[in-house]
């Protein structure tokens, strides 16, 4: 029959027995933890001494390849860092300066070439010996004689005077 099934819970007094077994081997383990424990310090640090110990001993033995590791690796690797100077630095500021142009915003307009610059400065000539060739044929002073437009000169006059052109373009009736 279990023990949960009687009428109290437990069996009368086993609460009991099982606190006075536990208080018994707690006292029984305490003196053993404690000779253990005073057993383990010195253990404990005669291990530690056999680690420094033994450390001092490695660094010791690598000293010398470690210096001679340094002495072989000193020259290659200033070598290193000139050919870095010389071939690989100045790629690297080309492609600097490449992106930080491309990046700034006030960049200087882009120049023109000759050629662009002569064509213009022809057109502008051009255009203005057209102008004044136009102005001259159009005041050339036979012209106020018969037109086949306007009939005679008087004619002519009459119909100049009722639509004069103003600069802009606009006809003008006076």
């Amino acid at each position: 029959m279990s023990l949960l099934r009687k009428k109290g819970g437990f069996a009368a007094g086993a609460g009991t027995r099982l606190r006075s077994r536990a208080r018994q081997k707690a006292s029984q383990a305490a003196p053993l933890a404690k000779s253990k424990a005073s057993q383990a310090v010195p253990l404990a640090k005669s291990a530690g001494a056999a680690a420094r110990h033994g450390a001092g001993e490695a660094a010791a033995r690598a000293r010398p390849h470690v210096r001679r590791a340094r002495r072989w690796a000193a020259p290659r690797i200033e070598r290193t860092g000139k050919a870095m100077q010389e071939k690989v630095a100045p790629q690297v500021s080309a492609v600097m300066t490449k992106a930080a142009r491309r990046l700034d915003p006030d960049a200087k307009a882009r120049r023109r070439s000759w050629f662009t610059r002569g064509a213009a400065l022809f057109m502008a000539a051009a255009s203005a010996v057209a102008v004044i060739l136009l102005r001259k044929h159009a005041a050339a002073p036979g012209d106020d004689e018969a037109s086949p437009e306007h009939g005679t000169g008087e004619q002519a006059a009459a119909a100049d005077d009722a639509a004069k052109v103003q600069v802009n373009g606009r006809v003008s009736a006076s």
